[in-house]
C-alpha cells in the first residue's frame, strides 16, 4: 500500500452537475453518482514509474500512429488517484505545433501493470473526418474491434449494440469531425457486467481519438451462477402482470441551445430496475425486495410556503453566510475566499459565486458555492474535503429516517422559499460507501404531476453534517395540460406488450462491493428505461435502425441536404415533398449556417447588466435572437437599422456572410485587386464584387456556363452544398472564435 501523500486536490466536475440528465440516465443513475469525482494528486517521491516507462508503453500499444514525436515531446502528469479508488493513475500528454497547427493527447494508465485507462487525441488535419467521411461505420467497428485486442480479455467484451456509432447522426457543427462511438461490455458467463464498459471512439478518416475504459477490478468479485436462474418467460410474466407506469413531466434540456422543452410522457416507476434471476425478487434502488413496484404517493416536503431566507443580499452579506457555512477546525486548516462573483445561473436566477479554498501548509483545496441574490439563500454547495472540515465519520452513523430529517432541516435553513415546490421521494435515496454520506433527491412537483430533470439534491453525512446541496429549480411558465394524454391503461398496455428482459449481471451499492446478482432488466421498444410520449403514444427513446436511404430527392444536392436533414440543421416537416429549389430566408439561411459552423447557446449575449441588441426587431424574445447576436459577435453579421429575416437570401449575401466567417473581410473590401469575368459580372453590387470573388475562387458560391447570378436567390440545395464546403474552409482554420 502506497502512503499516499495529498498534495492538492483537482475537482474534475461540478457537484451534482447531472440535474438535467436524459431520462435513459436520470432513471438509471443511483442519486450518489450525482457527486463530484475527486482527484488527488500524490507526493512524486510516492510514485515510482518513469516517463520512458509511460513512452514504451504508447509505443507497445501504438506502433505507427504517433512515429511523429520524440520522447522530448512528451511531458508527465504528477501520479493521481481517486477519493473513491486508490490505485495510482499515471498521465502521459503531449502538446506540439505541426505545420502551425496545434496538436495534442493524453495517455492514462492505471496500477502497477500500466493498463491504459483512458486516451485522447487531437490530430491536426481531419480534413477528410468531415461529411463526406473516408470510411464508414462498418470500417470504423473493425478499426475499433482492432484496438479492443489490445487489452487483457478482449474476447470477452460483446458489443452493446443500442446506439453504437450513432454519432454519424448526432447533432453538431460540420465543422467537427464526424464521430463513430462503440462501446464495448465485459462479459461474465457470456453474461454482460452492466457496470463496466470500454468507449472507442473513430474519426471519420479512421483516425482513433478517444477511448476510456470503466472496469474495476473484479479479481476478487464473485458472481451468481447460471444454473438455478429462472426461466426467463415465467420472469418476463411475473414483470407484465406487475407493470406500472406514472405520469410525468419530462424536461428534456438541449445543452447546445440552452433551450428547454417540457414533455408530459408515461415511464414505468422508477423504482423498480429489474428481477433478480435466482430469487425472483424485485430490483430497486436499495436493493432487493419481495414488494411488487407500485407507484407512489406525492408528499410535499413542506405543505404552504415558506418566507425566503433573506429579501435580497449584498456581497458582503454573500462572504460572510459563505464563511459561516464552510467553517474549518484551525487544527486541519485555513478558510480563505477568494472572489464573490455575480452571474445568472441556467435557472435565470442572479446569484453570488464565491470561490473558496482551504489550506493546510502549502497545499490548498478549492470550490465553490453559490448564493441567490433575491433571496439569500443557497443553491449549490459541496463540501468536497472531508479532512479539512469538522465532520466526523461515524462506523454506526445515523440511519436513513435521522439523514431524511436533518436534510429538511437543513433545506429549512438555507433555502426555505424553494421547499413548497418539491417532495420525498422514496426511489431518490442511496448511501455512498466511499463518502459515507446519505444521499436525497427530491423532485419537483407541478400540477400535482413529479418532473424529471427538476430536483433538489442533498447530501448528508455521518455525523449528521450538510455534505452537499444542490437546487436545479427550472425557469418554466407554460407547463402542457394532461387534457389530452393518452389513458393511463392505454399507456401501461402498450409499456407491457413492448415488455422484454435484458439478463445482465448487477453489483448492489452498499457493504458487499465484491458480489455481483444475475438480473433480468426490462427494456421497452428495445430500451431500458424508456418513455411514451403521453400526448401521442410514441416511444421517446427507441434506437431506430440508420439508414442511408434518401428522404430528400435533388439531382445536386441529394446528399448533403439529407445529411443537414439527419444532423437536424434542416428543420423541413415533409421532406418528401420538400422543394429544395425554392429560395431561403435570410432567417432560415442564418440558422442553418450558423448551426453548421459553430454551437449556439441562448442567453449568452449580456453586457454590463444590459442585454445586448443589435437589431431593433430582433429582442431577446425572439426565437432568432441568440443566433442573431452570435452571427454578430464574430463578425458574420453586421449592426444595422433592420434585419429583415423574411427576406430571401441573394447569393451575393451569402458569399458576404462566408467571407465574414472566414475571416477575411479586410481582403474582400480591397475588390480593386480582383478581375470578376463572369459574363454578369455587371450585375454584382460593388460592395459584394470582392466577397463574390473571394467565394468563388475558394468553391463555396459555383458559377453555371460563367453566369454567377449574384443577385438571385440562393435556394435550399444550393445553401446545402456551399454551407457543407464553408464549413470545410472553417476546419482548416481551426479557429477558436466558433467555439468561445
Amino acid at each position: 500500500m502506497v502512503n499516499f501523500k495529498k498534495v492538492g486536490i483537482v475537482l474534475t466536475s461540478t457537484a451534482f452537475s447531472l440535474g438535467m440528465l436524459s431520462p435513459i440516465a436520470q432513471a438509471s443513475a443511483s442519486v450518489n453518482e450525482h457527486s463530484e469525482k475527486i482527484e488527488i494528486q500524490v507526493a512524486e517521491t510516492d510514485t515510482k514509474v518513469t516517463k520512458n516507462e509511460l513512452i514504451k508503453k504508447v509505443r507497445t500499444l501504438f506502433p505507427t500512429e504517433f512515429n511523429f514525436l520524440t520522447d522530448n515531446d512528451f511531458q508527465t502528469g504528477r501520479g493521481h488517484y481517486y477519493f473513491d479508488d486508490e490505485t495510482i493513475r499515471h498521465e502521459l500528454r503531449f502538446d506540439k505545433m505541426v505545420d502551425g497547427k496545434n496538436i495534442y493527447g493524453s495517455f492514462n494508465f492505471k496500477g502497477d501493470n500500466l493498463e491504459l485507462e483512458s486516451f485522447y487525441y487531437q490530430p491536426a488535419d481531419v480534413s477528410d473526418a468531415l461529411f463526406p467521411a473516408k470510411i464508414s461505420k462498418e470500417e470504423a467497428q473493425k478499426i475499433a474491434q482492432n484496438v479492443l485486442k489490445k487489452f487483457p480479455s478482449a474476447t470477452n467484451y460483446q458489443l452493446q449494440e443500442d446506439g453504437n456509432g450513432n454519432d454519424y447522426y448526432m447533432s453538431r457543427p460540420l465543422s467537427e469531425p464526424i464521430r463513430y462511438s462503440f462501446s464495448y461490455l465485459p462479459t461474465q458467463n457470456g453474461v454482460p457486467i452492466s457496470d463496466q464498459n470500454i468507449t472507442i471512439s473513430v474519426l471519420g478518416n479512421g483516425v482513433i481519438d478517444n477511448m476510456y475504459r470503466n472496469s474495476p477490478t473484479t479479481s476478487k468479485a464473485t458472481f451468481d451462477g447460471l444454473e438455478q436462474k429462472k426461466n426467463e418467460t415465467d420472469i418476463l410474466k411475473q414483470m407484465q402482470d406487475n407493470v406500472a407506469v406514472e405520469l410525468r413531466y419530462f424536461i428534456d434540456y438541449d445543452y447546445s441551445t440552452d433551450e428547454r422543452e417540457v414533455k408530459l410522457v408515461y415511464m414505468p416507476i422508477s423504482n423498480y430496475m429489474g428481477v433478480h434471476a435466482l430469487t425472483g425478487q424485485w430490483q430497486s434502488a436499495n436493493g432487493f425486495t419481495t414488494q411488487a413496484p407500485k407507484v407512489q404517493t406525492i408528499e410535499k416536503l413542506v405543505a404552504q410556503p415558506l418566507a425566503p431566507k433573506k429579501n435580497g443580499l449584498t456581497a458582503d452579506e454573500a462572504e460572510e453566510l459563505a464563511k459561516s457555512l464552510l467553517k474549518v477546525d484551525p487544527d486541519k486548516g485555513k478558510l480563505t475566499i477568494d472572489t464573490v462573483n455575480e452571474r445568472e445561473n441556467e435557472a435565470g436566477e442572479t446569484v453570488y459565486s464565491v470561490d473558496y479554498m482551504y489550506w493546510s501548509g502549502n497545499s490548498g483545496s478549492g470550490s465553490s458555492l453559490e448564493i441567490n441574490k433575491a433571496t439569500g439563500e443557497i443553491t449549490r454547495f459541496h463540501s468536497f474535503d472531508r479532512d479539512f472540515t469538522k465532520a466526523k465519520d461515524s462506523e454506526s452513523g445515523i440511519t436513513k429516517e435521522v439523514a431524511l430529517s436533518k436534510a429538511i432541516e437543513y433545506l429549512k435553513e438555507l433555502a426555505p422559499s424553494y421547499l413548497h415546490n418539491y417532495a420525498k421521494s422514496t426511489e431518490g435515496y442511496s448511501f455512498d460507501e466511499y463518502s459515507k454520506y446519505h444521499s436525497f433527491s427530491f423532485p419537483r412537483v407541478v400540477n400535482g404531476i413529479t418532473v424529471t430533470g427538476d430536483e433538489i439534491y442533498v447530501g448528508i453525512g455521518t455525523d449528521g453534517s450538510l455534505s452537499s446541496l444542490m437546487i436545479n429549480h427550472q425557469k418554466i411558465s407554460n407547463w402542457p395540460s394532461t387534457s389530452k394524454v393518452i389513458a393511463p391503461d392505454v399507456a401501461k398496455a402498450t409499456f407491457s406488450e413492448a415488455l422484454k428482459t435484458k439478463l445482465q449481471y448487477v453489483k448492489q451499492d452498499n457493504k458487499d462491493k465484491q458480489h455481483y446478482d444475475l438480473v433480468y432488466a426490462p427494456t421497452f421498444d428495445g430500451v431500458l428505461y424508456n418513455q411514451l410520449d403521453a400526448m401521442t403514444g410514441e416511444w421517446l427513446n427507441s434506437i431506430k435502425p440508420e439508414s442511408d436511404k434518401e428522404i430528400i430527392k435533388h439531382p445536386t444536392a441529394s446528399k448533403e441536404l439529407n445529411y443537414l436533414l439527419n444532423q437536424k440543421l434542416l428543420d423541413v416537416k415533409d421532406p418528401a415533398n420538400f422543394n429544395a429549389d425554392k429560395a431561403v430566408t435570410k432567417g432560415e439561411a442564418l440558422k442553418i449556417i450558423m448551426k453548421s459552423l459553430t454551437y449556439v447557446y441562448s442567453g449568452r449575449y449580456m453586457g454590463e447588466g444590459e442585454e445586448l441588441q443589435s437589431f431593433p426587431n430582433i429582442d431577446s424574445k425572439h426565437p432568432l435572437y441568440a443566433t442573431v447576436e452570435q452571427a454578430v459577435q464574430m463578425g458574420v453579421l453586421e449592426p444595422s437599422d433592420n434585419f429583415k429575416i423574411e427576406d430571401a437570401l441573394t447569393r451575393q449575401e451569402f458569399a458576404e456572410w462566408s467571407i465574414r466567417a472566414l475571416d477575411l473581410e479586410k481582403a474582400a473590401q480591397l475588390s480593386d485587386l480582383y478581375k470578376l469575368n463572369f459574363t454578369d459580372a455587371s450585375a454584382i453590387q460593388p460592395t459584394y464584387a470582392g466577397y463574390v470573388a473571394l467565394a468563388n475562387g475558394m468553391g463555396l458560391l459555383d458559377a453555371q456556363d460563367n453566369k454567377i447570378n449574384a443577385t438571385g436567390n440562393i435556394t435550399y440545395a444550393e445553401l446545402a452544398v456551399s454551407t457543407i464546403r464553408l464549413a470545410h474552409k472553417i476546419s482548416e482554420k481551426s479557429n477558436d472564435r466558433y467555439y468561445w
